[in-house]
């Protein structure tokens, strides 16, 4: 068998000797990681000379393929992955994205691949099990486990335990986009005024009263083309009705947080969402209205519960499936508002106005995610029909 490469940091040759019987030591010169040559010496009982001096080879690896001796080929995944997420703590990832990594974390990658020794990470090992997360659960959440292995095998590229991130070559994780479908003006008006409708004449549902405020929101977001988190999160400090024309402005959202419930965030989804909206009239009128009605609330919130606590988005949707059901809007959802805002600007102004006023960062994002497509050619029978004209004609 051929002498296996002496690692980086090697000086020298391996030299090997019979101590004992049967016992044979193996000894070299290393520059170790912090630039000082030591001696290393590897004794293996009751084995050849040539098994002490591959195994003291592989301890050189390790050296060479580690800082501090935190992280090296044999290190498993399970142990590295507390250590990448110990460093997104000084990021300011929003809650609901901590929440969804934590989930990928624990109910996939840790008891999926959290065994495998880095060395052992391979990009076949990778793309199997990324494959099988996307037949299983959905590509959303492969999409997520990729983000989240890449960062930790990039982190035990930074400590020398691998040459290269073998997730740059695992096949991508393709979310299909469904078609955007927006309200039309027509229905959206017809929407509002069954809402309206709605609110006023059903009855109570098991007991409880429906809820009397939710075109408030709908016309909130129909107004500004806001998240629902974020139009639940809107402050009376973020109104001022005094401006011409009145505007809001965005300044976070309200998020749930496992052990701490629910909580406004200081920051919206994105930066480029933290913006002010100048208002139309239909939603001037009704925050002027709910500025006389409103009880306070400790949060200062527009739009707080019952109770006068923040309100759950999940809530919301709860009782906006109940109202959607009646009206027959049973495809709208509260995001189809965001879309449809999109879709209106994009066919007045062109996609760049859909994108300033959604806060996206390009206008690839807004024309594939939130602008419907138009199934219908512009009208050219007028120039098509030289085709058909008879010469000289």
């Amino acid at each position: 068998m051929a002498r296996p490469p002496l690692p980086i940091g090697a000086w020298g040759r391996i030299s090997r000797k019979e101590i004992s019987p049967g016992v044979w030591r193996a000894l070299a010169r290393f520059r170790d990681f912090d630039g000082v040559t030591r001696q290393l010496e590897k004794t293996v009982p009751g084995r050849s000379g040539a098994a002490a001096e591959r195994a003291l080879i592989i301890e050189m690896q390790d050296r060479a393929n580690s800082v501090g001796a935190d992280i090296t080929r044999e290190t498993r995944l399970s142990a590295v992955v507390p250590l990448w997420w110990a460093e997104q703590e000084d990021k300011s990832l929003a809650a609901n994205t901590r929440t969804r990594y934590e989930s990928v974390m624990d109910r996939h990658i840790l008891p999926g691949v959290g065994n495998l020794r880095i060395r052992e990470a391979t990009v076949p090992a990778l793309d199997r099990f990324l494959r099988a997360i996307k037949e299983n659960t959905g590509a959303t959440t492969a999409k997520h486990a990729k983000t989240i292995l890449s960062g930790v095998l990039g982190l035990a590229v930074r400590h020398g335990a691998l040459d290269s991130n073998p997730l740059r070559d695992v096949a991508t994780v393709k979310v299909s986009a469904p078609d955007v479908r927006a309200l039309t003006v027509d229905e959206a008006r017809a929407l509002r005024a069954g809402l309206a409708l709605w609110q006023q004449q059903a009855p109570a549902k098991h007991g409880r009263e429906r809820s009397s405020d939710l075109l408030d929101v709908v016309d909130l977001m129909l107004a500004t083309g806001c998240r629902i988190g974020e139009a639940l999160g809107i402050r009376w400090t973020d109104v001022d009705l005094k401006a011409t024309p009145a505007t809001v402005t965005i300044n976070g959202t309200v998020v749930y947080v496992k052990g701490d419930g629910m909580i406004w965030q200081a920051h919206p989804k994105s930066e480029g969402s933290r913006q002010t909206y100048a208002l139309p009239a239909f939603a001037r009128d009704m925050l002027f209205r709910r500025s006389t009605e409103t009880i306070l609330n400790a949060y200062d919130v527009v739009f707080p519960s019952t109770s006068g606590s923040l309100r759950y988005p999940s809530s919301y949707r709860k009782q906006w499936r109940d109202a959607r059901a009646a009206l027959g809007f049973d495809w709208v959802t509260p995001h189809t508002f965001r879309k449809s805002v999109g879709t209106i600007l994009a066919n007045e102004h062109g996609v760049g106005a859909a994108m300033a006023q959604l806060g996206h960062s390009s206008e690839s994002v807004t024309s594939k995610h939130y602008v419907q497509r138009n199934l219908n050619a512009p009208d050219h029978a007028a120039v098509l029909e030289q085709f058909g004209s008879a010469a000289g004609e």
